[in-house]
């Protein structure tokens, strides 16, 4: 099946009015020839000569396939993951394990250096770690005392921690009041001041409050606790009743309750309760570490990382699945820092920069499918769009670029030169049938079945043929590429066998005893010009019966 391509040259683009322009051309130069032709048979009737007009019929099968448009380019290639190394102060290559073009894998060392100023630092990160896991030996490791308890006060608010949750990375299990108090922030208008009386209403219920502050264009009303939930939404009144703006709601004067490690085994509080000083708020699961100890143990892994990222420095790994692309140095040579040694660049696949039209843009979008093809290497590729850049440039004509993010290549490399065609639109699965077979009474579209008894490829005269006795299916049409169209209708499924007309027109004369020329019209696809028979097919579907009113068929 061949897909209907719209193609397109990244250094040859005209505007859409001289696209309309070439269009009106192609179709006069089709109405110069169809006017010759007429010129033709007209002398040729006038000289004696001789015309003939066949419609034949043809038994074709309904098949199963998929029709699809493209938009097409071609640019080069780019890894999709690169990796340029540079030395970050003055080293000594030791060793080069690879050469330029080799394959390498996912944390292979590729070269290893040495440098008296990466040394010097990686044995006062190394004491250092010593030191840190020498406290870590004689620090009490578990807690003995399992409760988080109230450091003040107050009314329990907006409870976060529950049972079973890590505390370690966790702002604050849950804050106090201290004061009875909330807040809600609303934009400052140049009317308000500090101690303006306000009414704040949540929900039904209302409070009186007044403006504590204004800051950074914001003011903060304060009013009165009723057991509100932090972050509802609270609407803020002048005295007179206009509506100053509204905010969510927090606590204004509170402490948080904090535990630096451990898990959460019960939550003894309830929101809007009152504690006090000292009083049990979470306990912890058996287990939990001292605090101590947890900023030993946190002290300890951020040395760990310092450590490794200043031996990297000195152990170049890939890391990913790569080719090494370029190497500047080898075994032996000193290199000053910001020098770069080496570039390595990723197997995991590519991209590709598409031109895209401004008549084509609409059709792309992300995640479409690719097919790509190189110059350098056989087959066909698979990629898909993943990302559009519509900020257009051009003189003449608008373009876009759309990337096409390609699939692992065996043995392709940046650079290299890449054809790609992006499907904008597809039928799916879907039965079709040439163009021509599909015939119109009025609006409505329909093929003759040709029935188990005939045989693929019979061709018979019109006037051997008794339509009236086919049985005839109404069709729904669909998509088309010029040649085929996709099609549904009751009863009918791949394989069945339908016919398909087809005319011809010849016309024949002769200026002298030895010259005579042809002119043929038929229901073949396309539109062709021949060579010394001088014979012109125009587009399919001429013998196909009646045109529908509205345009072309099935089209999109």
């Amino acid at each position: 099946m061949e897909s209907f391509e719209t193609s397109f040259s990244n250094s040859k683009q005209k505007k859409k009015k001289q696209k309309r322009v070439r269009t009106l051309i192609m179709i006069g130069a089709a109405a110069v020839v169809l006017a010759v032709g007429t010129v033709l048979v007209i002398n040729a009737m006038n000289k004696g000569g001789d015309s003939t007009s066949r419609k034949n019929y043809t038994v074709n099968a309904i098949s199963s396939g998929e029709i699809s448009t493209t938009i097409s380019g071609s640019g080069t290639l780019s890894a999709l993951e690169n990796q340029s190394v540079t030395t970050t102060a003055a080293s000594t290559v030791t060793a080069v394990n690879f050469a330029p073009g080799d394959k390498i894998q996912a944390g292979e060392v590729v070269l290893t250096m040495t440098s008296p100023e990466v040394e010097s630092d990686l044995s006062d990160l190394k004491d250092e770690l010593g030191d840190t896991r020498a406290s870590l030996a004689t620090t009490k490791q578990l807690l003995t005392n399992l409760k988080i308890t109230a450091s003040k006060g107050g009314v329990i608010k907006d409870i976060k921690a529950v049972a079973g949750s890590i505390v370690d990375d966790m702002d604050y299990l849950c804050l106090i009041s201290t004061d009875g108090k909330m807040q809600v922030g609303i934009a400052a208008t140049d009317a308000m001041e500090p101690y303006d009386p306000v009414v704040v209403r949540v929900g039904e219920d209302e409070q009186e409050g007044y403006i504590t502050k204004i800051e950074s264009g914001v003011a903060t009303a304060v009013f009165e606790d009723n057991d509100y939930p932090v972050g509802t939404s609270a609407t803020v009144k002048s005295e007179d009743g206009a509506t100053l703006g509204t905010g969510n709601i927090t606590v204004n004067e509170s402490v948080e309750v904090t535990a630096s490690s451990g898990k959460i085994a019960t939550v003894v509080v309830t929101d809007n309760q009152t504690v006090s000083k000292g009083a049990t708020i979470f306990k912890l699961a058996e287990g939990a570490p001292t605090a101590a100890y947890t900023a030993l143990k946190k002290t300890e892994a951020e040395l760990m990382d310092e450590i490794a990222d200043l031996e990297g420095l000195l152990t170049v790994k890939a890391e990913y699945d790569c080719t090494l692309t370029t190497l500047a140095v080898k075994e032996g040579d000193k290199v000053a820092s910001g020098t770069t040694v080496c570039a390595l660049t990723g197997t995991g696949g590519y991209t590709l920069a598409l031109s895209i039209d401004e008549l084509d843009i609409a059709t792309v979008a992300l995640g479409q499918s690719a097919k790509i093809t190189l110059d350098a290497l056989d087959g066909e590729y698979t990629g898909k769009v993943t990302n559009i850049s519509y900020s257009g440039s051009g003189t003449y004509v608008t373009s876009y670029t759309a990337t096409i993010t390609t699939d692992p290549i065996e043995g392709a490399y940046p650079g290299m030169s890449a054809t790609v065609a992006v499907t904008t639109d597809t039928s799916g699965e879907t039965l079709i049938v040439p163009v021509s077979a599909v015939q119109y009474d009025g609006d409505t579209a329909y093929i003759y079945l040709a029935g188990d008894a005939a045989t693929l490829g019979t061709v018979v005269d019109e006037s051997e043929l008794n339509l009236d006795s086919l049985t005839r299916v109404t069709v729904t049409t669909g998509m088309s590429d010029g040649s085929y169209i996709a099609l549904t209708g009751d009863g009918i499924t791949a394989g069945d066998l339908i016919w398909v007309p087809q005319v011809t027109t010849t016309a024949t004369y002769s200026q002298d005893d030895q010259t005579t020329t042809a002119f043929s019209m038929g229901g073949q696809n396309g539109m062709m010009m021949g060579g010394d028979s001088g014979s012109f097919s125009p587009p399919s579907g001429m013998g196909g019966g009646q045109m529908p009113s509205g345009g072309m068929p099935g089209g999109n």
